[in-house]
């Protein structure tokens, strides 16, 4: 089973990631330690299990304007049922909050890597340079932000692993309700970019089952990895992708411990592969440098059966959305090139699921976000005010 990785190695290989950082990602942020000297990041030995979202602890962090933000560890669930620490960000707007309470939309991120440095509540703007933030806060929405399982606190994350993404980001959003400063109420927004894309369409389709009080009512996917089923086959053939093969090798690996990754990836590659866990991803990708993708393959993974089982799991659109979509795409992605997503929309469509697919001309993976920004908080005020979603299925 641990060949099961290699699927998100080579997802991330056709470089459905590689340029999904988020700016100013990098530099350690304040409040790394509780006032005990504990790692912030660090849970409790005797850590009780506890429901998901539940705090485990808080800590404050600088603010956009009119604002107040919090570096959260929160209570979630692994693939496997276990009570895990995760980490993240909540923002809530200054003052009291209305009655009613506020909306709380919560962003799933692109890939940073897969060692604890490269969680993005470590960044010295964790809360400002989130995207969409100060429009949000301004619009009166709270807004929490996972790092993901494995980011920061113990274990590796599950790198391109829906199910744990979608609990994280979910969970987040619980977090950020139990807050009480906050004023967050169950109405919830799903947002997130690239590997976010694919957790922000997971926590869609999973809300029903797993967070049944959160009123879940839009999902935003920017320029998402959103099916992995399809990608695979195009991921083996492209060259310049090694480092997140192997990551991606690592990633299942921490959700799926019976992979085999040694019948799939060469030597030289397993020679290498911690640094797929021990570093971030510009990192990564510069140790595989000048090393092709099929280079470190030692053995085509579609020709074992139970990834087919994996690959299908790990994508999004094989159960109902959850929630009226919006697909953002920039014409330019060369990242996640847009005939990817027009597939996922097109299995959506046919689904039944109500999807707004929007095109920029010119926009790259990069450059989408900002590209799209109005439209995405249009379209998140519009799911709050009640009007009717719009629809590109024809």
């Amino acid at each position: 089973m641990r060949r099961l990785r290699v699927i998100a190695g080579l997802v991330a290989t056709f470089g459905l990631v590689a340029a999904s950082f988020l700016p100013g990602r990098g530099a350690p942020g304040a409040f790394a330690a509780v006032r005990d000297g504990t790692d912030f990041y660090q849970p409790p030995s005797n850590l009780p299990k506890k429901a998901p979202g539940t705090i485990i602890r808080t800590a404050p962090l600088t603010a956009p304007s009119g604002a107040k933000a919090w570096k959260v560890l929160y209570h979630s669930r692994a693939v496997d049922g276990r009570d895990i620490a995760v980490s993240g960000v909540v923002v809530a707007p200054s003052g009291t909050a209305p009655k009613g309470g506020r909306p709380v939309v919560t962003w799933a991120h692109g890939t940073t890597g897969l060692a604890d440095a490269c969680a993005p509540s470590k960044s010295a703007d964790a809360a400002t340079g989130l995207p969409f933030v100060k429009q949000l806060v301004d619009a009166g929405y709270v807004v929490a932000a996972t790092d993901y399982e494995g980011l920061g606190t113990p274990g590796v994350h599950p790198y391109l692993v829906g199910e744990s993404e979608g609990r994280n980001v979910l969970d987040a959003a619980r977090a950020a309700r139990a807050l009480t400063a906050t004023g967050g109420n169950d109405q919830v927004l799903v947002a997130g970019h690239s590997q976010g894309g694919q957790s922000a369409l997971f926590a869609g389709e999973l809300a029903k089952s797993y967070a049944p009080e959160l009123d879940v009512l839009g999902v935003v996917a920017v320029a998402p990895a959103a099916d992995v089923e399809h990608i695979l086959p195009l991921a083996g053939s492209i060259n310049g992708g090694a480092g997140y093969l192997v990551m991606g090798v690592e990633g299942f690996d921490a959700a799926y411990p019976d992979a085999d990754a040694e019948s799939v990836l060469t030597p030289d590659a397993l020679a290498k592969a911690n640094v797929a866990s021990a570093a971030c991803a510009g990192a990564v990708m510069e140790a595989y440098q000048g090393v092709s993708g099929p280079a470190v393959l030692a053995t085509d993974p579609l020709t074992i059966p139970s990834l087919q089982t994996l690959l299908h799991q790990n994508s999004a659109g094989n159960r109902p959305a959850g929630a009226p979509l919006l697909i953002v795409q920039g014409s330019a992605d060369t990242t996640i090139p847009k005939v990817l997503t027009d597939a996922f929309v097109v299995k959506a469509c046919a689904a039944g699921d109500t999807v707004d697919e929007r095109v920029y001309d010119g926009a790259t993976h990069r450059t989408v976000i900002d590209a799209a920004r109005d439209d995405v908080v249009a379209w998140l005020k519009d799911r709050v005010a009640g009007k009717p979603a719009p629809t590109t299925c024809s």
